[in-house]
């Protein structure tokens, strides 16, 4: 132990510090089901414009209920799929998506109901 350095209170100084590289994260393999997993929300997306340009026609009942539609396709998606398959439509626990999927859905179909038009 002659050979080695002492630190101020006579002991052995601590081993040297080494730094770890850092390693950029590994990337997962291309697969070509990766975007199948964002089908449903893209379907369910596709309803949400097809609305939006039913609404821009001036026909706000039909436009409603393909809003409607879409957003309880949305539900539907996030109930039987599971969480690798639905891609964004997973935000929180399965049932509160689908509960609050299908409370707006109900919503907007009894608004385009209700509102006298078309």
């Amino acid at each position: 132990m002659a050979d080695r350095p002492m630190d101020e209170h006579g002991g052995a100084p601590p081993p040297a510090l080494r730094r770890r590289r850092r390693t950029a994260p590994r990337r997962k393999a291309a697969s070509s089901a990766h975007w199948l997993g964002q089908l449903p929300y893209v379907l369910a997306l596709c309803g949400v414009g097809g609305a939006l340009a039913m609404y821009a026609g001036a026909h706000f009942r039909k436009g409603s209920a393909l809003l409607a539609a879409g957003v309880l396709f949305g539900a539907l998606a996030r109930l039987v799929l599971p969480e690798s398959q639905v891609g964004m439509l997973a935000i929180r626990k399965k049932w509160l998506d689908v509960l609050t999927m299908v409370a707006l859905a109900v919503a907007v179909a009894v608004v385009a109901w209700v509102v006298p038009g078309d």
